[in-house]
Protein backbone atom coordinates (compact mmCIF):
# COMPACT_ATOMS: atom_id res chain seq x y z
CA UNK A 1 0.00 0.00 0.00
CA UNK A 2 1.13 3.25 -0.69
CA UNK A 3 2.35 5.58 1.81
CA UNK A 4 -0.64 8.27 2.61
CA UNK A 5 2.33 11.41 3.57
CA UNK A 6 1.92 12.56 0.73
CA UNK A 7 3.11 16.40 0.15
CA UNK A 8 0.47 18.44 -1.82
CA UNK A 9 1.55 21.46 -3.57
CA UNK A 10 -0.54 23.68 -4.68
CA UNK A 11 -1.03 27.05 -5.63
CA UNK A 12 2.88 28.09 -6.80
CA UNK A 13 4.37 31.13 -6.96
CA UNK A 14 5.24 31.74 -10.95
CA UNK A 15 2.99 29.26 -12.19
CA UNK A 16 1.07 30.69 -15.49
CA UNK A 17 -2.04 33.32 -14.92
CA UNK A 18 -5.43 31.79 -16.45
CA UNK A 19 -8.63 31.77 -15.56
CA UNK A 20 -8.86 29.06 -13.06
CA UNK A 21 -7.08 28.59 -10.22
CA UNK A 22 -3.54 26.63 -10.24
CA UNK A 23 -4.61 22.62 -9.38
CA UNK A 24 -2.39 20.70 -6.49
CA UNK A 25 0.61 18.54 -7.85
CA UNK A 26 0.92 15.37 -5.89
CA UNK A 27 3.54 13.73 -4.52
CA UNK A 28 3.60 10.02 -3.66
CA UNK A 29 6.34 7.95 -2.71
CA UNK A 30 9.10 6.52 -5.32
CA UNK A 31 9.26 9.70 -6.98
CA UNK A 32 5.30 9.98 -8.78
CA UNK A 33 3.89 13.18 -9.25
CA UNK A 34 -0.05 13.36 -9.97
CA UNK A 35 -1.33 16.53 -11.71
CA UNK A 36 -4.97 16.61 -10.15
CA UNK A 37 -6.80 17.89 -13.04
CA UNK A 38 -10.14 16.14 -12.14
CA UNK A 39 -9.96 19.06 -9.40
CA UNK A 40 -10.37 21.90 -11.09
CA UNK A 41 -13.17 23.86 -10.97
CA UNK A 42 -13.93 22.87 -15.23
CA UNK A 43 -14.05 19.01 -13.97
CA UNK A 44 -10.97 18.36 -15.87
CA UNK A 45 -7.90 19.22 -17.81
CA UNK A 46 -10.12 19.82 -21.00
CA UNK A 47 -12.20 22.98 -19.18
CA UNK A 48 -8.46 24.74 -19.81
CA UNK A 49 -8.39 24.00 -23.45
CA UNK A 50 -12.42 25.25 -23.86
CA UNK A 51 -12.01 28.37 -22.42
CA UNK A 52 -8.37 28.40 -24.83
CA UNK A 53 -9.94 27.30 -28.03
CA UNK A 54 -12.75 30.42 -27.60
CA UNK A 55 -10.41 32.65 -26.25
CA UNK A 56 -8.47 32.35 -29.44
CA UNK A 57 -11.28 32.31 -31.70
CA UNK A 58 -12.39 35.73 -30.27
CA UNK A 59 -8.74 36.73 -30.72
CA UNK A 60 -9.25 35.70 -33.84
CA UNK A 61 -12.54 37.65 -34.47
CA UNK A 62 -14.12 34.64 -35.83
CA UNK A 63 -16.47 34.32 -32.82
CA UNK A 64 -18.62 37.09 -31.13
CA UNK A 65 -21.31 36.41 -28.17
CA UNK A 66 -23.72 39.17 -30.02
CA UNK A 67 -23.48 37.33 -33.42
CA UNK A 68 -26.20 34.38 -34.20
CA UNK A 69 -23.39 31.61 -34.65
CA UNK A 70 -22.99 28.19 -32.73
CA UNK A 71 -20.26 26.96 -31.41
CA UNK A 72 -19.71 23.47 -32.65
CA UNK A 73 -17.54 20.40 -31.24
CA UNK A 74 -17.21 16.61 -31.78
CA UNK A 75 -17.43 14.99 -28.06
CA UNK A 76 -19.13 13.60 -25.96
CA UNK A 77 -16.24 13.72 -23.02
CA UNK A 78 -14.70 15.83 -21.32
CA UNK A 79 -14.10 18.64 -23.70
CA UNK A 80 -18.08 19.39 -24.00
CA UNK A 81 -18.46 19.48 -20.29
CA UNK A 82 -15.95 22.59 -20.59
CA UNK A 83 -17.14 23.84 -23.37
CA UNK A 84 -20.62 24.15 -21.78
CA UNK A 85 -19.25 26.12 -18.92
CA UNK A 86 -17.50 28.55 -20.64
CA UNK A 87 -20.00 28.64 -23.84
CA UNK A 88 -22.46 29.85 -20.72
CA UNK A 89 -20.75 31.86 -18.78
CA UNK A 90 -19.72 33.63 -21.81
CA UNK A 91 -23.10 34.12 -23.86
CA UNK A 92 -22.45 31.78 -26.22
CA UNK A 93 -25.07 28.24 -27.78
CA UNK A 94 -23.02 25.52 -28.53
CA UNK A 95 -23.82 22.70 -30.30
CA UNK A 96 -22.04 18.71 -29.49
CA UNK A 97 -22.30 16.31 -31.95
CA UNK A 98 -21.58 13.10 -29.78
CA UNK A 99 -22.04 9.12 -29.87
CA UNK A 100 -23.84 6.69 -27.60
CA UNK A 101 -20.13 5.11 -26.57
CA UNK A 102 -19.67 7.95 -24.29
CA UNK A 103 -20.34 8.26 -20.73
CA UNK A 104 -24.37 9.20 -20.32
CA UNK A 105 -23.87 11.06 -17.19
CA UNK A 106 -21.05 13.58 -19.44
CA UNK A 107 -23.71 13.95 -22.56
CA UNK A 108 -26.74 14.87 -19.76
CA UNK A 109 -24.59 17.31 -17.81
CA UNK A 110 -23.48 18.82 -20.49
CA UNK A 111 -27.36 19.44 -21.82
CA UNK A 112 -28.35 20.95 -18.43
CA UNK A 113 -24.93 23.20 -18.93
CA UNK A 114 -26.95 24.25 -21.76
CA UNK A 115 -25.84 22.67 -24.43
CA UNK A 116 -27.35 21.07 -27.68
CA UNK A 117 -26.42 17.30 -27.55
CA UNK A 118 -27.03 15.59 -30.90
CA UNK A 119 -26.58 11.99 -31.29
CA UNK A 120 -24.74 11.03 -34.09
CA UNK A 121 -26.83 7.69 -34.25
CA UNK A 122 -29.78 9.38 -34.36
CA UNK A 123 -29.48 12.95 -36.20
CA UNK A 124 -26.37 11.54 -38.71
CA UNK A 125 -27.65 8.24 -39.45
CA UNK A 126 -25.91 7.48 -42.34
CA UNK A 127 -22.79 9.10 -40.96
CA UNK A 128 -20.13 6.55 -39.98
CA UNK A 129 -18.26 8.82 -37.22
CA UNK A 130 -18.86 12.07 -35.84
CA UNK A 131 -16.31 13.84 -37.80
CA UNK A 132 -18.45 12.74 -40.62
CA UNK A 133 -21.58 14.30 -38.58
CA UNK A 134 -19.69 17.45 -38.26
CA UNK A 135 -19.16 17.60 -42.28
CA UNK A 136 -22.67 17.34 -42.96
CA UNK A 137 -24.09 19.28 -40.49
CA UNK A 138 -21.44 21.94 -42.03
CA UNK A 139 -22.30 21.73 -45.38
CA UNK A 140 -25.93 22.01 -45.44
CA UNK A 141 -26.13 24.96 -42.33
CA UNK A 142 -22.61 26.18 -42.29
CA UNK A 143 -22.91 29.83 -41.39
CA UNK A 144 -24.48 29.25 -38.31
CA UNK A 145 -21.22 27.50 -36.71
CA UNK A 146 -18.24 27.93 -36.03
CA UNK A 147 -16.25 24.51 -35.55
CA UNK A 148 -13.62 24.91 -33.13
CA UNK A 149 -11.99 21.28 -34.20
CA UNK A 150 -10.14 20.02 -31.39
CA UNK A 151 -8.67 17.71 -33.64
CA UNK A 152 -6.89 19.99 -35.64
CA UNK A 153 -6.63 23.34 -33.55
CA UNK A 154 -2.87 24.04 -32.72
CA UNK A 155 -4.64 26.04 -29.81
CA UNK A 156 -5.64 23.10 -28.16
CA UNK A 157 -1.95 21.84 -27.14
CA UNK A 158 -0.79 25.20 -26.67
CA UNK A 159 -3.41 25.27 -23.54
CA UNK A 160 -0.91 22.59 -22.28
CA UNK A 161 2.21 24.39 -23.38
CA UNK A 162 1.53 27.60 -21.83
CA UNK A 163 -0.95 26.77 -18.59
CA UNK A 164 -0.64 23.28 -17.51
CA UNK A 165 2.52 21.96 -18.55
CA UNK A 166 4.60 25.68 -16.66
CA UNK A 167 2.03 24.99 -13.67
CA UNK A 168 3.69 21.31 -13.58
CA UNK A 169 6.89 22.54 -14.19
CA UNK A 170 7.06 25.42 -11.45
CA UNK A 171 5.06 22.68 -8.64
CA UNK A 172 8.53 20.15 -9.59
CA UNK A 173 10.60 22.85 -8.80
CA UNK A 174 9.17 23.62 -5.49
CA UNK A 175 8.95 20.10 -4.29
CA UNK A 176 12.74 20.06 -4.93
CA UNK A 177 12.96 18.56 -8.28
CA UNK A 178 16.16 19.77 -10.22
CA UNK A 179 17.09 20.72 -13.72
CA UNK A 180 18.82 17.85 -14.03
CA UNK A 181 16.83 15.40 -12.66
CA UNK A 182 14.82 12.93 -15.51
CA UNK A 183 11.39 13.46 -15.89
CA UNK A 184 8.92 11.01 -17.09
CA UNK A 185 6.02 12.33 -18.51
CA UNK A 186 3.52 9.58 -18.64
CA UNK A 187 0.13 9.65 -20.24
CA UNK A 188 -2.69 8.53 -22.38
CA UNK A 189 -2.50 10.15 -25.99
CA UNK A 190 -6.46 11.32 -27.12
CA UNK A 191 -5.71 14.28 -29.44
CA UNK A 192 -1.92 14.37 -28.07
CA UNK A 193 -2.27 17.15 -27.02
CA UNK A 194 -1.81 17.27 -23.29
CA UNK A 195 1.79 15.13 -24.37
CA UNK A 196 2.62 17.55 -26.76
CA UNK A 197 2.03 20.37 -24.62
CA UNK A 198 3.33 20.01 -21.25
CA UNK A 199 6.45 17.64 -22.87
CA UNK A 200 7.36 21.55 -24.49
CA UNK A 201 6.87 23.33 -21.36
CA UNK A 202 8.65 20.62 -19.56
CA UNK A 203 11.63 20.68 -21.52
CA UNK A 204 11.89 24.78 -21.36
CA UNK A 205 13.32 23.72 -17.86
CA UNK A 206 14.89 20.43 -17.29
CA UNK A 207 17.20 18.88 -19.39
CA UNK A 208 15.49 15.19 -20.01
CA UNK A 209 12.17 14.82 -20.45
CA UNK A 210 11.21 11.25 -21.41
CA UNK A 211 7.55 10.69 -22.75
CA UNK A 212 5.73 7.13 -22.51
CA UNK A 213 2.12 6.73 -24.14
CA UNK A 214 -0.29 4.45 -22.54
CA UNK A 215 -2.11 2.32 -24.51
CA UNK A 216 -5.03 0.21 -23.69
CA UNK A 217 -5.91 -3.48 -24.94
CA UNK A 218 -6.93 -4.07 -28.60
CA UNK A 219 -4.95 -1.06 -29.57
CA UNK A 220 -1.57 -0.42 -31.23
CA UNK A 221 -1.02 3.62 -31.34
CA UNK A 222 2.33 2.68 -34.11
CA UNK A 223 -0.13 0.46 -36.45
CA UNK A 224 -3.03 3.04 -36.26
CA UNK A 225 -5.08 -0.49 -34.81
CA UNK A 226 -7.87 0.63 -32.84
CA UNK A 227 -10.28 -1.76 -30.98
CA UNK A 228 -13.44 -1.14 -28.24
CA UNK A 229 -11.34 -0.87 -24.56
CA UNK A 230 -12.50 0.76 -21.34
CA UNK A 231 -10.65 3.83 -21.38
CA UNK A 232 -12.27 7.13 -22.89
CA UNK A 233 -10.24 9.18 -24.72
CA UNK A 234 -7.08 7.81 -24.52
CA UNK A 235 -7.43 5.97 -28.06
CA UNK A 236 -9.56 7.65 -29.64
CA UNK A 237 -10.29 5.67 -33.06
CA UNK A 238 -7.81 7.90 -35.26
CA UNK A 239 -4.40 8.75 -34.87
CA UNK A 240 -3.54 11.31 -32.00
CA UNK A 241 -2.53 14.71 -34.43
CA UNK A 242 -0.44 16.07 -32.16
CA UNK A 243 1.73 13.62 -31.18
CA UNK A 244 2.32 10.97 -33.08
CA UNK A 245 3.52 7.39 -31.75
CA UNK A 246 6.60 7.53 -33.29
CA UNK A 247 7.58 10.24 -31.16
CA UNK A 248 6.87 8.91 -28.24
CA UNK A 249 9.72 7.39 -26.71
CA UNK A 250 8.12 4.47 -25.09
CA UNK A 251 4.99 2.98 -24.79
CA UNK A 252 3.24 0.65 -21.85
CA UNK A 253 0.40 -1.39 -21.97
CA UNK A 254 -2.37 -1.28 -19.43
CA UNK A 255 -5.71 -3.18 -19.00
CA UNK A 256 -8.54 -3.20 -17.39
CA UNK A 257 -7.48 -5.27 -14.64
CA UNK A 258 -4.39 -2.88 -13.78
CA UNK A 259 -7.07 0.01 -13.82
CA UNK A 260 -9.00 -1.80 -10.84
CA UNK A 261 -5.84 -2.03 -8.43
CA UNK A 262 -4.88 1.44 -9.36
CA UNK A 263 -8.13 2.42 -8.61
CA UNK A 264 -8.33 0.71 -4.80
CA UNK A 265 -4.90 2.22 -4.63
CA UNK A 266 -5.49 5.71 -5.23
CA UNK A 267 -8.78 5.09 -2.63
CA UNK A 268 -7.19 3.73 -0.19
CA UNK A 269 -3.90 6.16 -0.30
CA UNK A 270 -5.41 9.38 -1.01
CA UNK A 271 -9.40 8.84 -1.25
CA UNK A 272 -8.88 9.95 -4.80
CA UNK A 273 -12.07 8.57 -6.79
CA UNK A 274 -11.15 9.64 -10.87
CA UNK A 275 -12.01 8.55 -13.97
CA UNK A 276 -10.94 5.26 -16.19
CA UNK A 277 -8.52 7.05 -17.97
CA UNK A 278 -6.94 8.69 -14.97
CA UNK A 279 -6.85 5.28 -13.41
CA UNK A 280 -4.68 3.95 -16.82
CA UNK A 281 -2.52 6.59 -16.64
CA UNK A 282 -2.12 5.70 -12.67
CA UNK A 283 -1.39 2.32 -13.65
CA UNK A 284 1.11 3.47 -15.78
CA UNK A 285 3.22 4.98 -14.00
CA UNK A 286 3.20 3.00 -11.08
CA UNK A 287 4.56 -0.15 -13.80
CA UNK A 288 6.87 2.30 -15.30
CA UNK A 289 8.20 3.28 -12.02
CA UNK A 290 9.05 -0.26 -10.56
CA UNK A 291 10.00 -1.05 -13.92
CA UNK A 292 12.69 1.87 -14.39
CA UNK A 293 12.81 3.48 -11.01
CA UNK A 294 15.40 3.06 -8.87
CA UNK A 295 18.78 4.03 -6.56
CA UNK A 296 21.05 4.18 -10.46
CA UNK A 297 18.17 6.80 -11.93
CA UNK A 298 17.16 9.68 -8.92
CA UNK A 299 14.21 10.93 -11.98
CA UNK A 300 10.46 11.90 -11.14
CA UNK A 301 7.47 10.26 -12.93
CA UNK A 302 4.34 12.35 -13.86
CA UNK A 303 1.54 11.73 -15.12
CA UNK A 304 -2.30 13.22 -15.23
CA UNK A 305 -5.35 12.41 -13.14
CA UNK A 306 -7.59 13.55 -15.93
CA UNK A 307 -11.54 13.97 -14.46
CA UNK A 308 -14.20 12.62 -12.25
CA UNK A 309 -15.11 9.11 -11.36
CA UNK A 310 -18.68 9.97 -10.86
CA UNK A 311 -18.96 11.28 -15.05
CA UNK A 312 -18.71 8.15 -15.68
CA UNK A 313 -21.92 6.18 -15.68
Amino acid sequence: MTDRSAVVSGAVPGAALGLYPVTPLVRQPGGIFLKCEFLHPGRSHKARVAAHLIDDAEHHGWIDPTNDVSLLERTGGNLGIGLAIEARARGYRLTLIVDRGYSRAKRELARKLGAVVLEREEEFPTCADNGAAIAALLATDGDHYHYLNQFANPANPQTHELDTGPEIASQLRAAGVTPDQRITLICGTGTGATMRGVSRALRNGFVEVVTVGVQPPGCELSAGTYGPHPFQGIAVGEPAPFYPPGEFDDIIRVSERDAELARTELMSSLRFDVGPSSLANYAAALRYRARYGSAHNPGVFVTVLFDRGEDYV
